[in-house]
């Protein structure tokens, strides 16, 4: 079954991932059945219209006439981030086709990269979204501000855009404005579902309630988290998860993605990881070696994007570690489930032989009133081994010692301890990268 609506935005939702929408429910044949048709027609897709995987394929001697099943995937090279470099090797159409150019943020000392998006890719994209809100219970009633910058060749702002348009909500473009005008939208609008990187939404919050008003009384009852985890391993709310959840009287649903992968995985009612979408991608979990590894064991996401017709990628390694949940969820979806983002690959710290991310650290001790911000700083010793440095707000005459407590159970070690001014911490943490988002680690090994 196709989808045919044409809206306002001008972009024909021919997409069809509706036909395969109730996969989510599908016993596990169905949904290998399923994927397997979409898998292999994706795979040949490739191999037919894409000069850098012709080449890779042929470099790897990959016969993809043996390859019959999603499990026979393993068999397939890894794609990496620096190998987008050259993006026009990876278009599968003529550039006539392409309707919108998307680019990812750069990390430092990087350009951007550039991703080709066809009319169909876009409508992907709306369904995608579509779906994931509806995952979480927004409906045509109501109303969605969308606090993600549309502008700059971000992809995510037009794909909530869509989505919500797809939806039929009430969609409100915020954008990357202040935080002030975000609130002030949220009130002239009456706002009942807010997109945005948690700590700005807790910014949000905090700006209302120094204007003397109650974030908790404006109408909000969902709170849709990009870009920053909101649990621990154990699916546990963050610290700051639930001063958002107090302080807006709202629930508040973890989502992960990446532009390259042009994919979300978004918690459903049930807020107990995030739903895999069969028929929008096959997601591995990795270990270092490159080997699968058993669900519930940590390991580099690696994701195979279906239904990309402009750009389309095999396995490719988003550089995020996390592990599968293969478990029945309470809300009656089969998918398997993918758990909190516990931190990037590259930022993977080893101290005194333990694993650490620095987002750990400051997760552990966000929502204790006495711990008003910071950050962590990563230097490299002279014999090779990782130095970590919390620098930390607090009040000094309380000491360090409660502070070590909280990280000796919720992370294992201690790290250096800096106690630094709050206005200084907000500085640092709070020069916003390109999406929005706050910086909480920094990484001076190499300098």
């Amino acid at each position: 079954m196709l989808i045919q609506d044409n809206d306002a935005v001008g972009i024909r939702f021919d997409f069809p991932g509706q036909a395969y929408a109730s996969l989510q429910y599908a016993c596990p044949g169905e949904i290998r059945d399923a994927q397997t048709r979409l898998f292999l027609k994706h795979l040949h897709y490739i191999a037919e219209n894409s000069g850098f995987y012709r080449r890779l394929f042929k470099e790897n001697r990959v016969d993809i006439n043996k390859i019959r099943t999603p499990s026979d995937i393993t068999a397939l090279p890894l794609t990496e981030k620096k190998d987008l470099g050259d993006s026009n090797a990876f278009l599968c159409v003529g550039t006539d086709e392409i309707v919108d150019v998307s680019l990812t943020s750069a990390t430092t000392g990087s350009l951007p990269t550039v991703l080709h998006l066809t009319s169909g890719d876009l409508a992907r994209l709306a369904y995608n979204e579509e779906i994931a809100f509806a995952m979480t219970g927004i409906t045509q009633q109501d109303t969605l501000l969308i606090c993600a910058a549309l502008d700059r060749c971000f992809m995510a702002g037009i794909a909530y855009f869509l989505g919500g348009v797809k939806l039929k909500s009430r969609v409100v473009r915020s954008g990357s404005g202040s935080v002030s005008s975000h609130w002030e939208l949220i009130r002239l609008t009456g706002a009942t579902a807010v997109v945005g990187v948690p700590s700005l939404i807790y910014k949000i919050g905090r700006y209302a309630l120094d204007q003397g008003d109650d974030p908790a009384k404006a109408g909000v009852k969902r709170l849709i988290a990009i870009g920053e985890p909101t649990k621990d391993p154990a699916m546990k709310l963050l610290p700051l998860a639930r001063d958002l959840e107090n302080m807006w009287g709202a629930s508040i649903f973890s989502t992960y993605a990446s532009s390259e992968i042009a994919t979300t995985f978004c918690e459903c009612t049930e807020r107990c990881g995030g739903h895999l979408r069969p028929e929008l991608g096959i997601t591995e979990i990795l270990d270092d070696a490159g080997e699968p590894v058993s669900d519930g064991s940590p390991g580099e996401v690696v994701v195979t994007p279906l239904g990309v017709t402009g750009m389309p990628l095999i396995r490719f390694k988003t550089g995020d570690i996390s592990f599968l949940i293969d478990e029945k969820c309470r809300c009656g979806r089969t998918t398997k489930r993918i758990a909190p983002v516990l931190g990037r690959k590259n930022q993977m710290l080893k101290y005194k032989g333990t694993t650490v991310f620095p987002n750990a650290v400051i997760g552990a001790l966000e929502g204790d009133p006495r711990f008003h911000g910071g950050y962590v700083e990563a230097f490299m010793n002279q014999d090779g081994t990782d130095r970590i440095v919390l620098n930390a707000a607090i009040d000094e005459t309380q000491g360090v010692d409660w502070m070590k407590d909280i990280l000796r159970a919720r992370v294992r070690v201690v790290p250096e301890i800096k106690i630094i001014d709050r206005n200084v911490a907000d500085r640092r943490v709070y020069q916003f990268d390109k999406k929005r988002k706050r910086v909480t680690f920094f990484d001076l090994r190499q300098k």
